[in-house]
């Protein structure tokens, strides 16, 4: 419930001034992986509003508690589209890590300013997301260990993690 807010506030913060700058956001694409394994899904929402509702239900803003009994999930922004001149063909969509558009209705600068920000924000939570370390006292504890009898986490991992939520919260 930490992680997933972070990086979805990130995401939401930057899209909503892209939005600002250049017309309404749809089709919001997130891939989603959990800090236990290595595979990744992903998630849709039709617009900003669906993600901040969706922020609000699912992750909402608590004190930093109990972290070690709730899922650690990151939400990496894949693609979306911008209503503008009349189309919502505008697709921007990541290409190694960059975003990028093929549409002539975009303007440079704002993809420009969401990359560098953006881009910035997510490798710094995807640094500390990767950090996290599982103390695993018994062989698959997460399955038979009630949560909160032992620590799940590494105390430093937790730092960090405790410095991010609190950066961006």
């Amino acid at each position: 419930m930490i992680t997933d807010r972070i990086s979805l506030n990130a995401a939401l913060k930057y899209l909503d001034q892209f939005e600002q700058n250049e017309g309404n956001i749809i089709d919001v694409l997130f891939s989603v992986r959990n800090n236990t394994s290595s595979v990744s899904t992903t998630t849709t929402f039709n617009n900003l509003s669906v993600l901040r509702a969706f922020i609000d239900k699912y992750t909402p803003l608590k004190a930093f508690e109990d972290v070690d009994c709730s899922p650690l999930l990151l939400f990496e922004l894949k693609k979306f589209s911008i209503i503008k001149n009349a189309t919502d063909k505008n697709f921007i969509y990541v290409d190694d890590s960059i975003f990028i558009t093929k549409s002539n209705n975009i303007n440079q600068f704002s993809l420009e300013s969401f990359n560098r920000d953006y881009g910035r924000d997510i490798t710094e939570i995807k640094s500390v997301f990767s950090s996290i370390k599982i103390n695993e006292y018994i062989l698959n504890q997460l399955e038979y260990v009630k949560c909160g009898y032992l620590e799940i986490h590494t105390e430093e991992s937790m730092e960090s993690l405790k410095k991010l939520y609190n950066k961006y919260k």
